[in-house]
């Protein structure tokens, strides 16, 4: 059943659906989605597990075990499968599916049968995540601030988009810090710019491209945009890990092709056209095995920015500098 992302009610997904599907571009609201869903499960004393679908390839007893086995202490248990595409439908029916399920996927096209399955049984709730515009942002902004009861005129919302590039992510997680400080119902533009700004005049993503793209060039431009700001790597690193999968994974969907430009295009789903040519640019400058690599440096730098917290923009910098350069293949940081 197609379930609009704008009207959606959390308490409802848990207790009428025994499939949730959400699926789309919009990487930020699917996450939005998906943690506050899980947060109803635990709240009702579910432990959250997640898996890709990958993996249960290689690890069908897992798969086994939820849907087929009680646990032994009575402990109840909901299952995410992120990455699921019509692949996940060769391992469960989900028509006879006796216990929950939350699915992640990526965009899915019309003729998906995951999909269709999906939007037209009334047990599985189907959520699409399309990219936000800006006047939808703006929209959750206001209906935010109304929320908690603030007063702010419509150009100064303006005001806050024509400076910053704000996502949903940059959106709600001021709106949580506003909800713990402010009693008054007025809050001056000043105070407002402080809670509503996002680390730089870039979004994740196109700091993730630049890396990929070896381009120094934007990337000088990206960190002298963040000299008021701290950097905070774990904002950036969850983006970066998922456009590194992507490649890998258009790498492995073309085995047997050479041409980057037919890898691009036979990829399905399909990529954006205004993202072909990044893509495309990407695969060119990193080969399948050096992506794999890059992606255990990942976690190197993640767990040495944790240990080394008060010197992690610094850490995270070089960091960024050597993904440019790709001496971060043969350099060392753990």
């Amino acid at each position: 059943m197609i379930i609009k992302s704008f009207s959606l009610n959390y308490e409802k997904l848990f207790e009428d659906y025994k499939i949730i599907h959400v699926y789309g571009e919009n990487f930020h609201l699917k996450n939005e989605i998906i943690n506050k869903v899980s947060n109803i499960y635990k709240k009702n004393d579910y432990k959250v597990r997640i898996i890709k679908e990958d993996a249960l390839k290689s690890n069908v007893e897992i798969l086994d075990q939820y849907l087929n086995q009680d646990s032994l202490f009575g402990e109840k248990e909901i299952l995410v499968i992120e990455d699921a595409t019509d692949k996940l439908l060769d391992y469960i029916k989900l028509e006879e599916l006796e216990k929950k399920l939350i699915l992640i996927s990526e965009n899915l096209q019309k003729k998906s049968a995951l999909r269709n399955i999906s939007e037209k049984q009334s047990f599985i709730a189907c959520v699409a995540c399309y990219d936000d515009d800006e006047k939808s942002l703006q929209s959750l902004l206001r209906n935010g601030l109304a929320s908690l009861g603030v007063k702010v005129p419509s150009e100064t919302i303006d005001q806050l988009f024509n400076i910053n590039k704000l996502n949903r992510n940059d959106i709600n997680s001021g709106l949580e810090k506003l909800s713990l400080i402010t009693k008054d119902k007025k809050i001056d533009n000043e105070t407002l710019s402080a809670f509503f700004n996002t680390t730089s005049s870039f979004d994740s993503f196109e700091i993730s491209n630049a890396l990929l793209m070896g381009d120094k060039k934007s990337l000088n431009k990206i960190l002298s945009s963040f000299y008021h700001f701290t950097i905070n790597f774990n904002e950036i690193l969850g983006p970066l890990k998922y456009k590194i999968n992507k490649l890998i994974d258009i790498y492995q969907f073309n085995e047997n092709e050479k041409n980057l430009t037919n890898m691009v295009n036979n990829y399905k789903p399909p990529i954006f056209w205004k993202e072909k040519t990044i893509v495309q640019n990407q695969l060119n400058r990193w080969t399948v095995d050096e992506l794999d690599l890059l992606l255990d440096k990942i976690n190197d730098i993640e767990i040495t920015c944790k240990l080394n917290y008060e010197i992690s923009e610094t850490i995270f910098n070089k960091f960024m500098l050597d993904i440019v350069s790709k001496k971060v293949l043969t350099n060392t940081y753990f």
